[in-house]
């Protein structure tokens, strides 16, 4: 008789622990509770992005992506290719970069451009490479706008390989 009543006890516990174990780690509702530290770093990263800080020298304006929006716009196709070898071609829409920053009051000619991504990440870009029409800020992408991990804006260079396409633009410094 103690045999019977033990096998239905640990069958009950075996359930338990079983229902306990799938729902371990399912979130209340609150968002930022379940996010890893890098996921709590990117938090606001896309509404981080809506302005781009253009400096030169002691100037310092600001852009926003309705403002790119808003300057001429053009289309064409470019390969982007990955440092791993691998290529994707697409069909990008945006503003020439020469436009954003006279638009961020950048009227002469300078040695390079900072391109600072929301990440900290950097690229440099030649004068000559920012100012070819096929290097854009680009916000569509095959017609659509782009995928919001790319950002509101990406740089695009179609002469270049994929580092100086960055992504999650926030701030652009001139370097002269």
């Amino acid at each position: 008789m103690y045999r019977r009543a033990k096998a239905p006890l640990i069958l009950l516990l075996a359930v338990t622990l079983t229902a306990l174990a799938f729902t371990a780690g399912c979130s209340s509702g609150n968002k930022t509770n379940g996010l890893l530290e890098s996921e709590k770093r990117l938090a606001g990263m896309y509404e981080g992005c809506q302005k781009i800080k253009i400096v030169d020298g002691a100037s310092q304006n600001t852009v926003t992506v309705t403002q790119v929006k808003s300057l001429p716009h053009t289309d064409f196709s470019a390969v982007l290719k990955r440092s791993n070898g691998m290529t994707k071609t697409d069909t990008w829409g945006g503003t020439p970069l020469s436009g954003v920053l006279a638009a961020g009051g950048v009227n002469s000619a300078f040695k390079e451009l900072r391109v600072q991504a929301w990440d900290g990440y950097v690229g440099r870009v030649s004068y000559d490479i920012a100012m070819k029409p096929d290097t854009i800020l680009a916000y569509v992408m095959d017609g659509k706008p782009l995928p919001r991990d790319d950002g509101p804006v990406r740089l695009v260079a179609a002469s270049q390989d994929g580092f100086y396409w960055i992504r999650m633009i926030t701030k652009i410094e001139v370097e002269r």
